[in-house]
């Protein structure tokens, strides 16, 4: 699918928890990434990324997915390159239709298409704010905020994904309110 076809709510949810100034960086994002530095150099483990949206496609399409800095510098300069020869809603619609999102039993699910009907029933044009914000907050860990198998944690990241949108201007209080009561089905 084409960006364009993707209900707004859903790109707007993808960009507010995972990359919010996206259409201002050029595939690296300095401030994301010294903000990952301090959290991890703070808690001492790895707590945070701070790759792109740009940087996570170049991985998954290109890369192996070990945590090194030779792949971290692999993954930069591809990043680079991609913003390059690609428009942002290029690659964003390349992001929307290519990452995981879990398995269906032997079965990877790669993108928003096949994930609304996996989890939800019905086509990526039909998702709901609600669902919208699962789906886009199941990108940091599919299995650990699968709403088929951790409801209750797939609703606690949600309402993190819609507090981003509202903090964000993408959606207004009374509409962040309605989605947080409506049930994980």
């Amino acid at each position: 699918k084409r960006l364009d076809q993707f209900p707004q709510q859903l790109t707007d949810a993808v960009l507010s928890i995972e990359d919010e100034r996206f259409y201002g960086h050029y595939g690296l994002d300095p401030i994301a990434i010294t903000r990952a530095i301090f959290v991890n150099l703070q808690s001492g483990e790895y707590a945070q990324g701070g790759s792109t949206i740009t940087q996570q496609l170049a991985k998954n399409l290109f890369l192996d997915p070990q945590r090194n800095l030779k792949r971290k510098i692999e993954e930069a300069y591809s990043a680079i390159l991609i913003e390059t020869a690609f428009s942002k809603d290029q690659i964003l619609g390349f992001y929307l239709n290519e990452v995981f999102l879990g398995q269906e039993g032997r079965f990877a699910i790669h993108g928003f298409g096949e994930a609304a009907k996996s989890f939800f029933g019905h086509e990526v044009e039909g998702l709901t704010l609600s669902e919208s914000a699962i789906l886009a907050g199941m990108i940091q860990a599919p299995t650990k905020f699968s709403p088929r198998r951790f409801p209750e944690k797939a609703k606690e990241r949600r309402d993190i994904v819609l507090a981003k949108m509202e903090q964000r201007g993408k959606i207004t209080s009374a509409e962040r309110a309605a989605a947080e009561k409506e049930p994980i089905k």
